[in-house]
């Protein structure tokens, strides 16, 4: 009986004695790999009331209608332009200066020098609308959209004059020119009218300032 309390009492104070040494080595680096694993696993939990998303925050700008009036009564105010029609004409004209990147006054300027804000204007050469958009020459270019309706005749209008921006190398004087007598035209004493309207018709809009417009 006491050689077997002797001999439990030295297996307990030398666990290398249970098994040889190679098990028991292959048995503590397989205990301190599990002890490793736990730690790592533990260490990149993050308490869920604490974790935050970097949400940027939102810049708000005007809402369209926001954007309209200002433009609606620079026109009017301007270019003496009833304030009904100068509404429905602002909101196409914010339209397509967001599609095309173009400003407003430019192409509001365009359009009151091509048609006065005439709908259903038409000339001899068969420009329509009031962009005095040419439908055999632009109908394709702009999506074969109606351009009798003022609002896409003003859209394709815009379209037509951001492609000869882009052509004109991002110079302006060339694709208002171009936009009256064409890419190639010779007519220079007509280009330089033009470009003089389009001008003083800018000009007059820029004087009048209406909620920061």
């Amino acid at each position: 009986m006491d050689l077997w309390y002797e001999k439990f009492v030295g297996w307990t104070e030398n666990p290398r004695s249970w098994f040889g040494p190679k098990s028991f080595c292959a048995l503590s680096l397989t205990f301190l790999i599990l002890l490793s694993g736990l730690f790592i696993s533990t260490s990149h939990k993050t308490d869920p009331e604490l974790a935050t998303l970097n949400i940027p925050i939102s810049v708000s700008r005007p809402s369209f209608e926001e954007e309209v009036l200002p433009l609606a009564n620079q026109i009017s105010s301007a270019f003496g332009i009833d304030q009904e029609k100068a509404i429905e004409f602002g909101g196409w004209i914010l339209e397509a200066s967001d599609r095309q990147d173009l400003s407003t006054e430019l192409l509001a300027s365009l359009i009151f020098t091509e048609s006065s804000f005439r709908k259903y204007a038409s000339s001899s050469v068969g420009a329509i609308g009031p962009a005095q958009v040419r439908p055999d020459l632009w109908g394709d270019f702009c999506g074969g959209v109606d351009l009798y309706d003022p609002e896409q005749n003003i859209y394709c209008g815009a379209q037509v004059l951001r492609h000869f921006y882009e052509r004109c190398d991002d110079d302006f004087d060339c694709a208002l020119s171009a936009y009256n007598v064409g890419l190639n035209g010779t007519n220079k004493f007509a280009a330089n009218r033009y470009l003089r309207k389009v001008d003083l018709h800018i000009r007059q809009l820029t004087s009048v300032s209406f909620g920061g417009h």
